[in-house]
């Protein structure tokens, strides 16, 4: 198995484990979400639903996508010695129009800038690995994974 261009930060014997809390803050649908290293991002929804003050959860998803090949990408051109000075990570998705409103197609678009010459094979090299290997949000979205849910009584 190959080496990811960077060490997970928990590993929990031989699996890593990702946690993320979302919780919604008693208005409409305005929800904080917080993860197991601390961080926190808003969601919210246009009204009538919500009152537009934070991304959509879809959105988010898209910009996880983005940011996780963008974070491989960086990484791998450097680690190949590309003269790389930029890079936007731009996603479309293609939702169905009736409900979920399930993504049928995403786009990734890598706008990327140079500071000398590049060798092409391998910013192709490093832009296919950085998607299709070492990107769990990819791999995820792009194999599927068993999703379950429950319900707990808070006390």
């Amino acid at each position: 198995m190959a080496t990811p261009p960077y060490v997970p930060i928990s590993i929990y014997g031989s699996k890593v484990l990702a946690k993320a809390i979302a919780r919604w803050d008693g208005g409409k649908v305005h929800f904080d979400i917080e993860s197991a290293s601390g961080h926190s991002v808003a969601i919210d929804e246009p009204p009538i639903f919500g009152d537009d003050t934070a991304m959509r959860p879809t959105e988010m998803l898209l910009a996880a996508l983005g940011g996780c090949t963008g974070l491989n990408a960086v990484l791998l051109l450097k680690k190949f010695k590309q003269p790389l000075k930029s890079m936007e990570v731009e996603v479309e998705g293609e939702q169905d129009k009736e409900w979920p409103r399930a993504f049928n197609k995403i786009d990734i678009t890598f706008r990327l800038g140079w500071d000398g010459k590049h060798d092409q094979e391998s910013v192709d090299r490093a832009l296919d690995l950085a998607c299709n290997r070492y990107c769990p949000i990819h791999a995820t979205l792009s194999r599927g994974t068993k999703i379950e849910h429950h319900h707990k009584d808070a006390h």
